[in-house]
This record gives C-alpha cells, structure tokens and sequence, in this order.
C-alpha cells in the first residue's frame, strides 16, 4: 500500500499541533531607577512574575455584546436599503414597483455622470436625470 506524501505530511502536522503546548510569552511589567514603567518580556528582576490575563485567547475572539448590538443594526439598514417595497393591493404594488425602477435608473444615470461620459452621451444623461428626478418628486414618496 502506498502513502502518497501530501497525506503523510497533513496526518503528521495535525499530530504534533495537537500535542504541542500553545506558544505563550510572558509579559512583565518593570518599574525603572527613574519611576517609569516599561512593558517586556524578560524579567526585570528575580523576583518579578508574569501579569496574568483574563482573556488567554488568542487570535480572534467572538464580539462583544455592543459590537454584536452594531453590527446587526448595520445588516439591518442595508438589508432595508435593498429591499424591494412591499406592497399589498396589484395597483400600489406596480406603482411602487415602477418608483424602485425608476430610483435605479436614477442610481445608474447618476453614477454615468460621476464616472464620465461622452460628448454625445450629455444631453441624454442630463435629461434622463431631469425626467427622473421630477417622476420621484411627483408619483413616489
């Protein structure tokens, strides 16, 4: 039977990460002649000991509950913005309807302006812009 040695290599590197102990500095913290404190870590003297930490994790940690709190309000609004209305009765539903395609198109004409055009394309954009922006203004809220 032959072990081809990409599986060899994976089965070895997962078994020495699994009974290697994580890596972890000390840190200690080392009050100087002059009073300043300094951050290192090698010991300052004999009897220094290590800072101990309440959070040993390391590399990502889960958010807490604030950031959790923000960024679901962010998932919230954007998930708004890109809704499409909804609508109960036909006729209010294709009204509504027409003054999201109508906002898009707006979207897209305005982005055409922002990012250049040609010389032949200027009075069609200006004017698409123009006719949208009055139907908004007129039919949609």
């Amino acid at each position: 039977m032959r072990i081809f040695p990409g599986f060899a290599l994976a089965g070895m590197l997962s078994v020495v990460s699994i009974l290697m102990p994580a890596a972890r500095a000390s840190v200690y913290r080392c009050i100087g002649e002059d009073g300043r404190i300094s951050y290192q870590q090698i010991r300052c003297d004999s009897e220094a000991k290590p800072m101990r930490f309440k959070d040993r994790q390391s590399g990502l940690s889960a958010l807490r509950p604030g950031e959790k709190a923000l960024l679901k309000r962010y998932r919230k609004k954007d998930a708004e913005r890109y809704r499409k209305p909804r609508v109960r009765d036909r006729t209010s539903a294709k009204d509504a309807r027409a003054c999201w395609d109508r906002k898009k198109q707006l979207e897209a004409v305005r982005a055409k302006l922002r990012h250049g055009y040609t010389l032949k394309e200027d009075d069609a954009l200006h004017r698409k812009r123009d006719n949208a922006e009055a139907y908004l203004r007129k039919f949609c809220s």
